[in-house]
């Protein structure tokens, strides 16, 4: 009566299974294969992904482009003229309230006459400015943003206006969003290598031992040597010789060094070409926040400096009225100082900074009101972008040396079957090679997160 194997033998028996089924030279050439064809796809999608990178800079530059164009054609050439087309009107509306106040009483007087004709004037001169504008196809002054206070919705304008530009900043999004994906699947498919790899190693490896142990019983008669090995993947546990194993071990490293580089070239190589993209995006929108931010305070500016003027002319009224004693002057200058009042008002709302509520979208906000502070800030995460980029692009570089040691490792070690001292020599020559790659591997890791 036989006594049943005991778990731990039935996984050695399945291990040793595995092992004799993986030393036969088709699942070499398989699991060689298998590693090459994950790293082409890897080293492709990873391609792809920097392709899908450098489209997100050209669509965020076109994007840009269209956005400063719409900001610079309403804060530059539509928004100052409806602005002295809304001053013109307040200021008819406050001289005719100047000789309504007088003429309401049942009597004119040459005050009240003036400050009619000089309403009529201004009123006359908005209309035909307006008639100009209109036909000039000035889309602001349409009534769909006229306000009720003279003003216009300028903001309101701003927001209409980007919508129809063609500019696509989801399609900058989608562009990064692709590259990100196809980049994370690179990084897969380079690791599922590295772990092909090393499964074959560690199951012929575990494999092998047992077979050991069972060839050591007197029962045992060992498995058949089969045919002789194609040599794809080094496997020191079948040599006969400790030199040959030992350059066969050489080898092998040679051999797992291959994926894992490869796999870490390809993510740093794809992290550079990510932060090479992120930091050219910046630098865009850096240029489109000054430009924006530079056209929107001179809009605002111009508002202010009319805000004054019209001050100063009441002051200036005043002044010509004391000194001079001329007719109407005094109801004039009152006329001017209610109209510098109402069209602080009237500015202030058509030279309000846009925001989301206005339905202009969150980065043209922050754009159009970007300050010094916020290019600082701006230009230091630019600057961040662009160190990172080189540093995992010269860790990239170093990779590409470790993988060339690595592939003249594999040569060396070949020759390190030779016997005698030639053996020898290219054995250690092989030794010092993987080590060097090894090395230079780490060394990049680390000068990369440096």
């Amino acid at each position: 009566m036989s006594v049943p194997d005991s778990p731990a033998e039935r996984a050695a028996g399945r291990l040793d299974g595995w092992a004799a089924r993986i030393r036969s030279n088709p699942a070499q050439v398989a699991v060689s294969v298998l590693v090459a064809a994950l790293l082409a796809g890897g080293t492709w999608l990873a391609a792809q992904a920097g392709g899908d990178w450098l489209q997100s800079t050209r669509l965020e530059t076109r994007s840009m482009a269209l956005t400063v164009e719409e900001v610079r054609h309403l804060y530059q050439d539509q928004a100052p003229v409806a602005l002295d087309l809304a001053l013109l009107e307040v200021r008819a509306d406050a001289f005719q309230d100047a000789s309504d106040a007088v003429t309401s009483r049942g009597f004119a007087t040459p005050a009240s006459r003036l400050a009619a004709a000089e309403a009529a004037t201004l009123r006359k001169t908005a209309g035909e400015l307006r008639a100009g504008l209109q036909q000039a196809g000035s889309s602001l002054l349409s009534a769909d943003y006229e306000r009720g206070d003279h003003g216009y919705a300028v903001s309101s304008r701003l927001a209409d206006a980007l919508t129809l530009t063609g500019a696509d900043p989801q399609g900058v999004q989608d562009a990064v969003a692709d590259g990100d994906a196809r980049a994370a699947w690179a990084l897969r498919l380079a690791a599922m290598s590295v772990v092909a790899a090393a499964a074959f190693v560690v199951v012929r490896t575990a494999g092998t031992r047992h077979r050991a142990q069972a060839a050591m019983q007197p029962s045992s008669a060992g498995p058949p040597d089969g045919d002789d090995d194609v040599g794809l993947a080094p496997q020191p546990w079948q040599e006969r010789t400790r030199a040959q194993r030992l350059a066969a071990a050489v080898a092998l490293v040679a051999w797992l060094l291959l994926p894992v580089l490869t796999a870490a070239q390809l993510v740093l190589s794809s992290g550079s070409a990510r932060d090479d993209a992120e930091s050219s995006r910046r630098a865009t929108t850096i240029t489109g926040s000054l430009l924006a931010s530079q056209l929107y305070s001179s809009f605002a500016l111009r508002s202010q400096q009319e805000q004054v003027q019209l001050g100063m002319l009441s002051l200036a009224r005043q002044f010509v009225a004391v000194g001079d004693d001329v007719p109407g002057q005094p109801e004039l200058a009152k006329a001017d100082s209610a109209a510098a009042a109402t069209w602080a008002q009237v500015a202030g709302a058509m030279t309000a900074p846009p925001t989301e509520s206005d339905g202009v979208p969150a980065e043209v906000v922050a754009m159009v009101t970007s300050e010094p502070a916020d290019y600082d800030r701006l230009l230091a995460a630019q600057h961040e972008a662009v160190d990172s980029s080189q540093r995992r692009g010269d860790a990239a570089n170093l990779m590409t040396l470790g993988l060339l040691l690595a592939a003249f490792t594999a040569t060396a070690a070949a020759l390190a079957r030779r016997p005698g001292r030639a053996g020898t020599t290219a054995t250690t020559t092989a030794a010092l090679m993987a080590a060097t790659a090894l090395a230079i591997g780490v060394v990049a890791v680390v000068r990369s997160l440096a």
